[in-house]
């Protein structure tokens, strides 16, 4: 068996854990696992609050069957910040080390000093003289990375390293496949939504909003006067189908998803305007809310594009009696199998 890695995705609603051997012919699928993440789970700091969480942690390396004691983990990019710098004139790695403490300062609402500063060349041209530089720079601050230590810690289990969630999609659902075209991610998470425009296997822009799919299951709760569970129900086999339920379930869900595709819109122009060349040629959607029925069609048509629900098995080599199963969940799992997917 090859070089074993394990990625875990602590998300609001649901902690996912994947398991991957890979070697030179490429990345094999050893084990996956979900569990309902307790309430509320990793945004609180109580301890008890946060001992839950790697309680339940324990609970899903058992279940997988997983002995792997070192995993790669997202950070929540809600909690973090991530930014395209592309206004830097040739700049050396030497000369970007300082460039870069000056250039992060515009952006991160708090002391340097409060975070850890990371970034990755997407651009250097290749004279000094009207040369530019592009970086992809994230920020993370030290007390969120010190909990998801923490709470890793508690599960019995050591980070080898800790990433955004939206690069760990990226890596999943794009890689480095050069013949993939400008693409928007769209990750729908419980709490937020975040978004990238890719290219080249690089990310060229990022934004993330305070809409996630648990406003499109609150929606429905209080137009409804249903119980939360309920609404979660209706949203998943109702959804933006418009000729069920006389249509009512999606004309709640309508304005809420129109949020979503009016920041995809912004995006795309944003990402289009610096970078005329490449127009964006298709929008996949990942994270759990992507199997919502109706979703694809309704983006579509709202964006004038190809859409397509994330399939972050496709580069993975599975069972193919698992090939089934794996298909009905994949879009949830794209953060996990992105961490494991990472190399050293």
């Amino acid at each position: 068996m090859g070089k074993v890695t394990v990625g875990l995705d602590i998300g609001f609603s649901q902690i996912k854990l994947v398991a991957l051997s890979s070697d030179k012919s490429g990345a094999k699928l050893l084990s996956l696992g979900t569990i309902p993440a307790p309430l509320p789970g990793i945004v609180s700091d109580s301890d008890t609050d946060l001992q839950a969480v790697a309680s339940s942690i324990k609970k899903l390396f058992i279940a997988a069957r997983i002995n792997e004691r070192e995993v790669i983990a997202a950070l929540p990019e809600s909690k973090v910040f991530t930014r395209v710098i592309d206004d830097l004139p040739y700049l050396t790695d030497q000369e970007l080390t300082s460039a870069m403490r000056y250039a992060a300062e515009e952006f991160i609402p708090m002391p340097l000093t409060e975070v850890n500063l990371n970034w990755q060349v997407l651009f250097r041209s290749p004279q000094r003289d009207k040369g530019r530089t592009v970086v992809l720079v994230v920020a993370s601050p030290k007390n969120v990375v010190l909990k998801y230590i923490n709470v890793l810690s508690m599960a019995g289990i050591k980070p080898k390293a800790l990433e955004t969630e939206i690069i760990a999609v990226t890596r999943s659902l794009v890689g480095n496949n050069p013949f993939s075209p400008a693409t928007l991610i769209i990750q729908l998470g419980a709490q937020t939504t975040d978004f990238a425009t890719v290219f080249k296997g690089l990310i060229w822009l990022t934004r993330s909003i305070s809409t996630g799919g648990m406003a499109l299951t609150r929606a429905l709760s209080k137009h409804f006067n249903f119980e939360l569970n309920q609404a979660e129900e209706y949203k998943k086999i109702y959804g933006l189908l418009e000729d069920t339920l006389e249509g009512k379930v999606f004309g709640v869900l309508k304005p809420v998803v129109d949020i979503l595709a009016g920041e995809s819109k912004r995006v795309i122009q944003a990402f289009e305007a610096k970078y005329p060349q490449n127009p964006i040629k298709r929008v996949v959607i990942s994270g759990g809310g992507a199997k919502m029925p109706g979703l694809v069609t309704y983006l579509a048509n709202a964006l004038g594009l190809e859409v397509q629900e994330a399939d972050p098995w496709f580069f993975i080599a599975k069972e193919k009696k698992l090939s089934q199963k794996l298909a009905s969940d994949a879009p949830l799992y794209s953060v996990a199998v992105g961490l494991a997917l990472r190399e050293g």
